[in-house]
């Protein structure tokens, strides 16, 4: 069976840019990796990624961001304020308001956040 060399793929992109569309290819590339996530999530049987977000939760434990100190909610993977990597953070006690759910993974956030906390996708406000 002949392997598929580098020619083929450029012709195979070609036709996939003539179908789609250069300016849809990245709407399609987020939906194929936001569906690669969430079944990532349902193969892992885990139930809180299986938690219902629809409802705001109060974040009863928060903690500060190492580069700029902004209070996110504990566990976060990346300040929700500058997109930093959270990597040793303390616990602060701040109570929260109402949270910003993620578009990309649908995380529920403290208010006030720039970038979600698990994927560190950016958060938009509506106006």
């Amino acid at each position: 069976m002949p392997m598929i060399g580098p020619w083929e793929l450029i012709i195979i992109l070609v036709i996939v840019v003539v179908i789609f569309g250069a300016g849809r290819l990245s709407q399609v590339g987020g939906a194929v990796g936001k569906s690669v996530r969430e079944f990532r999530s349902a193969v892992r049987d885990d139930p809180s990624a299986v938690a219902d977000h629809s409802t705001p939760v109060a974040v009863a434990e928060q903690v500060k961001c190492p580069s700029c100190e902004a209070l996110n909610a504990a566990g976060q993977k990346f300040c929700g304020k500058c997109g930093a990597a959270m990597t040793s953070a303390l616990p602060a006690t701040t109570p929260a308001a109402v949270e910003t759910t993620c578009p990309s993974c649908a995380t529920v956030n403290p208010p006030g956040q720039a970038f979600c906390g698990q994927c560190g996708t950016r958060l938009t406000r509506a106006a």
